[in-house]
């Protein structure tokens, strides 16, 4: 933790041209700067053209970084939201039928690469956020008008001077489609191409394990990009009873979707249990723990694990489960290299979903910028019934707390890929199986039986059985009976079988596959709840 001195930030005082101009001369900008090199020698020797000045102060993350610390200083003001009670008591499907009218997307028609579709306030979006245009000048608000929407049967008074609940990135350049979008508290989700919406991100998390705080992002300012822009830049001023933040996300589009992100916090009390680069996901069951006749589906999630990527460079996958009772897990690291929630299996028989498609929805991979220091990547996982709410929270915990007056700055980046990320050389966990041993005579309480099978993976050459042997280990709790490793020739998988008494508390196990003292698999950890 760092303390650093309030700067100050001057106002901007110049006057500003009216919009139409500004935006024929980010035009001419564009044009010239995206065109051949001609022009410009044409334009600097017979015209003496130079760039002309932006005016007022230009925006940046060091200012909104500035801002942010000062609003810490001050109290909390809860913002008075302007949405209409009726808007707020909208069904979900009433206010499904509010639509954005395409044709009035911010940056449409002007060839450029990006364009900007925005929420419309109620049912449960009930923060509104302000957002502003960043075009080589001061940030230009942009105003909400119910004409940028379709209300279908809906009712609203067209004189409603409200707010925006959020916005989307499109892409049309290469027909990309959505990228993005960014709406309630301080969550964002983003896609790669051909990938569906599944886990989301957070700015951050507040005192998840207890009552929660949820920081919402109050303002948003976008960068209008060129036509040649490869990304976008999103600023973003977060804001809470406990906590104020600036945050940067430079957004990249592509076959993986990656944001740059910087952040900065400023505390206005004490924070303990707080979490960076949080994800949330949703787990309802997979093929181990599904209820008979209760789902058509074998599977029904966004995520099926969480894999950590230590300072040490270990490899630890943690597979998700349907439990009866809150669980918490916390995984102690110094210096992280990564984490993420993981959408492994991408089998379309293993959902037989035509709707949800949960075989396209991203893993999202958390790599820190720079050595975070001493914490812990935390999985809280909710019991849950419904698919339509997440219950999956992970998320890292630095050791110190942070406290009034310190401002912590962050980067990461954080990847939305259907690509393997454990290394070829490593074989990855495929599946887990956990069942009862039943003997004769019948054993109460029986043993568990845990069936975890290796997939060897593109570059992992296994050796042979002589070498290869598996390293288990089981907590106290319970005690070890047996363990078998087997190879499946149908599919070129390791199966390793785990046999323990049936535990009588929590109890860990973990798993790694061991050649010539190295390790070639990636390590399973289960924590198994009576």
């Amino acid at each position: 933790m760092t303390s650093v001195r309030l700067g100050k930030v001057s106002p901007c005082t110049a006057p500003a041209p009216p919009q139409r101009l500004r935006d024929r001369h980010a035009d001419f900008l564009d044009t010239v700067r995206d065109g051949p090199i001609w022009v410009k020698v044409i334009l600097v020797l017979f015209t003496g053209w130079i760039p002309p000045r932006s005016y007022g102060v230009e925006f940046t993350f060091e200012l909104l970084r500035d801002e942010a610390r000062a609003l810490a200083r001050t109290p909390f003001q809860p913002p008075q939201s302007p949405t209409p009670s009726d808007l707020l008591n909208l069904t979900y499907l009433e206010h499904a039928a509010i639509q954005f009218r395409p044709e009035r997307a911010l940056w449409r028609g002007q060839g450029l690469p990006f364009e900007i579709e925005f929420f419309h306030p109620g049912y449960v979006h009930r923060d509104a956020v302000q957002i502003y245009e960043m075009n080589r000048s001061e940030p230009i608000p942009v105003t909400f008008s119910t004409t940028l929407f379709r209300y279908g049967t809906n009712r609203v008074d067209p004189s409603t001077n409200g707010a925006f609940a959020g916005f989307r990135i499109n892409r049309p350049k290469d027909q990309f489609g959505e990228v993005g979008a960014f709406s309630g508290a301080s969550y964002f989700r983003m896609i790669g191409r051909g990938q569906s919406y599944g886990s989301s991100a957070r700015g951050l998390a507040v005192d998840t394990l207890g009552r929660e705080e949820f920081p919402v992002f109050r303002r948003f300012w976008l960068q209008r990009p060129t036509r040649r822009s490869e990304s976008l830049l999103v600023l973003a001023l977060l804001d809470s009873p406990g906590v104020a933040g600036a945050f940067e996300f430079v957004v990249q589009p592509g076959p993986t979707t990656r944001a740059h992100v910087r952040a900065a916090l400023s505390p206005r009390r004490e924070l303990t249990d707080y979490g960076l680069s949080p994800l949330t996901s949703m787990f309802l069951h997979d093929d181990n723990g599904r209820q008979v006749y209760t789902d058509f589906r074998p599977e029904v999630h966004d995520a099926d694990g969480l894999l950590l990527h230590t300072g040490q460079d270990r490899w630890i996958w943690r597979p998700l489960e349907k439990g009866r009772m809150l669980r918490a897990n916390a995984y102690a690291d110094e210096s992280p290299r990564g984490f993420g929630l993981l959408q492994r299996d991408r089998d379309f028989e293993h959902y037989e979903d035509l709707v949800a498609h949960f075989e396209r929805r991203p893993s999202v991979w958390i790599e820190p910028v720079g050595n975070w220091g001493r914490g812990a990547v935390k999985l809280v996982q909710l019991p849950s019934d419904v698919e339509f709410s997440d219950n999956i929270v992970a998320y890292w915990t630095p050791e110190p707390p942070l406290r009034p007056g310190d401002l912590l700055e962050y980067e990461y980046v954080i990847h939305w890929t259907t690509n393997r990320v454990v290394p070829d050389s490593l074989a990855q966990v495929r599946s887990t199986r956990i069942g009862v041993v039943v003997e004769e005579p019948r054993k109460t309480p029986p043993n568990l039986r845990f069936v975890v099978d290796f997939d060897p993976g593109p570059k992992a050459a296994l050796p042979d059985d002589g070498q290869l042997k598996p390293e288990v280990s089981c907590g106290p709790g319970a005690r070890r009976v047996s363990e078998t490793f087997l190879r499946n020739p149908l599919n070129g998988t390791c199966r390793l079988v785990i046999e323990i008494t049936q535990p009588t508390a929590a109890v860990d196990l973990t798993a790694v596959l061991m050649a010539n003292g190295r390790r070639v698999s990636e390590t399973w950890n289960y924590t198994w709840q009576p």
